[in-house]
């Protein structure tokens, strides 16, 4: 409602020098001129969306055996100059590399994830005019090579650390080794359909219970794609002398569990 006031409703000598702004922004609804308020518009539909018929999760997964594992070598040098320890690290990296591709270990098999150059200090007490006091000096720099190396043959992997430890002498650190399937892939059709039809046994299961009947699949969705859980082998600490006698090194891959695992809704029907 529009309502035009003239200068005598006012009552104001000057009202002239005062525009009435008209504000349209917002709609007022009032009974009473004293009691007006703003009513803000509101959606006819609710925020929270509301589920109906029966949500369900399904867990599908394969035992298999493993065939690849990939372990992570760390050669370390540590000297006074950083062009020393740098030099040093370069020659037994150069050692390691031969030494894995001497067992057919291909190149792409073999990388390089880091790279790493630190000073080492030391706190070391000095004396001068003013007194006694502690420094932080520099006593020596290191220089780290990480290298990832993947084998595809596990008959080969005892020789593959075996030949790396000789090469590496006491420079080397061998983290540790992750068994996995290699053909992944293979497996995803089976698990999708077990996953599949787990869902739809659950779901029939509490509707049935209920004495209802198990409607159209409304829809489905993929949680978490096939996937590995990984098994490790234990962690390898500093590695033998060149010189020194050994046992030549057994892994036991076993098996890799590979799961999927999906949500599916149904509809449900008296």
């Amino acid at each position: 409602m529009l309502t035009s006031c003239s200068n005598g409703l006012i009552g104001s000598t000057n009202a002239t020098e005062q525009p009435i702004e008209s504000n349209f922004s917002e709609v007022i609804i009032s009974e009473q001129a004293s009691e007006s308020r703003y009513i803000p518009t509101q959606s006819s539909q609710s925020n929270s969306l509301v589920q109906t018929g029966i949500n369900v999760q399904a867990n599908s997964s394969i035992s298999v055996p493993a065939d690849l594992a990939s372990f992570n070598i760390k050669v370390k040098s540590r000297k006074k100059t950083v062009t020393e320890a740098r030099e040093n690290t370069a020659i037994y990296v150069k050692k390691v590399v031969a030494a894995i591709k001497k067992i057919n270990i291909s190149e792409d098999d073999i990388q390089t994830t880091s790279f790493n150059i630190y000073p080492e200090t030391r706190w070391i007490e000095k004396k001068d005019d003013f007194g006694v006091y502690s420094e932080s000096t520099t006593i020596a720099y290191s220089v780290e090579n990480s290298i990832n190396v993947t084998v595809r043959n596990l008959d080969n992997l005892g020789k593959v650390i075996d030949e790396v430890t000789i090469a590496g002498e006491d420079q080397i650190q061998i983290n540790s080794i992750n068994f996995s399937v290699s053909n992944i892939n293979s497996y995803e059709k089976k698990l999708r359909e077990t996953a599949a039809i787990t869902a739809k046994n659950k779901a029939q299961t509490y509707v049935e219970s209920l004495g209802l009947k198990l409607g159209n699949l409304s829809y489905i969705s993929e949680i978490s794609s096939p996937v590995t859980t990984p098994n490790y082998a234990p962690r390898m600490e500093m590695a033998m002398s060149a010189d020194a006698q050994y046992t030549p090194s057994t892994f036991i891959p076993g098996n890799i569990e590979i799961s999927i695992s999906i949500q599916a809704n149904f509809e449900i029907s008296r």
